[in-house]
């Protein structure tokens, strides 16, 4: 409303010159046309009462414009509550999340990307989750948030990360996961840790994750595209099994039409990580299955050369190619 008071106050103060200068004018034109005080006097009333009518009307159109806008939020804010209401998937308060997190305490930090920072912890019945709070201005927005919400609380694979609840109040957007004790598969892979993973760890996470894949292109009804798929998007458990996560960027897969011929992609804008992009996808286009198996592949050389995908100019496939 601050915004409206100073529109207001701009026309009142415009509108309030405009009478100073009808007003000079009109003594003006009295002292050399010799107009008589009446005269004078209803140039001055007649010059107010438009104005005041000038000001009413537009303060109205104004207000009405400012409604319209805060309508059309409400019905958006409404709509999006009424999507969230899904069975199985837990909608927790803004206390619930800030007591968990100690008032999202930087102690409880675990991690830090560019949807937002990712929190450890702990609900009231002592369970230990992930949350991850948007941030203002983060790279993705609503739709994803709801995109993933939507896809996980359908999804259940073991090499899938599980959703359990989220958050949408005192307008803040929360998603609430299981708690990866052993973080992401770049962690392990960069110097953050100080023991390298041994072959068999790798070579474990590897096919899981590539199950976790699998599952999503061809036993989830309708199968999905994960579109992001990468080292930080793979988590890994208390026994180092790979976890796929984030699928706020991820597609339905193309289904049949009416005369039941499945298109052999999915035509969308290109979203995803640098390094990861399958080249096609990213000149295309086109997001079909093998987009998500480039990337994968590109984890695979992650962990088997522990390179990362783009580093000082050079990509980890250009230099394994050789």
């Amino acid at each position: 409303m601050s915004s409206y008071w100073n529109e207001y106050c701009w026309i009142i103060m415009m509108l309030f010159v405009l009478i100073v200068l009808t007003n000079l004018t009109a003594i003006t034109t009295s002292r050399s046309s010799s107009l008589s005080t009446g005269a004078l006097a209803g140039i001055v009333v007649g010059t107010i009462a438009g104005a005041v009518t000038m000001s009413a009307v537009v303060s109205l159109l104004i207000l009405r414009k400012r409604m319209k806008k805060y309508s059309a939020v409400s019905r958006k804010r409404r709509a999006s509550k009424a999507s969230l209401r899904i069975d199985g998937v837990k909608a927790f308060s803004y206390g619930e999340m800030a007591m968990a997190t100690n008032n999202f305490n930087n102690s409880a930090l675990v991690g830090q990307g560019g949807y937002g920072k990712v929190y450890k912890g702990i609900l009231a019945d002592g369970t230990i989750v992930a949350i991850k709070r948007a941030q203002e201005g983060s790279l993705q927005g609503e739709k994803e948030f709801l995109t993933e919400i939507e896809l996980l609380s359908r999804l259940h694979h073991r090499d899938l990360v599980s959703l359990i609840g989220y958050c949408d109040e005192e307008c803040e957007q929360m998603l609430v996961y299981e708690f990866m004790v052993n973080g992401t598969l770049r962690d392990h892979l960069s110097a953050k840790c100080k023991e390298p993973l041994s072959f068999a760890m790798r070579l474990r996470i590897a096919l899981g994750s590539a199950k976790g894949i699998l599952y999503l292109h061809t036993e989830a009804n309708p199968p999905i595209f994960h579109r992001d798929i990468k080292a930080s998007n793979i988590l890994l458990d208390s026994n180092y099994t790979a976890k796929v996560a984030d699928f706020g960027l991820s597609r339905l897969a193309p289904v049949p039409d009416i005369e039941g011929t499945v298109p052999a992609h999915v035509s969308t804008v290109v979203k995803g990580t640098p390094g990861y992009l399958d080249p096609e996808y990213f000149l295309t286009h086109k997001l079909i299955d093998k987009s998500d198996v480039y990337s994968l592949g590109v984890v695979f050389l992650e962990l088997l050369t522990g390179m990362q995908p783009i580093s000082h100019g050079k990509n980890i496939v250009k230099e394994v190619k050789p």
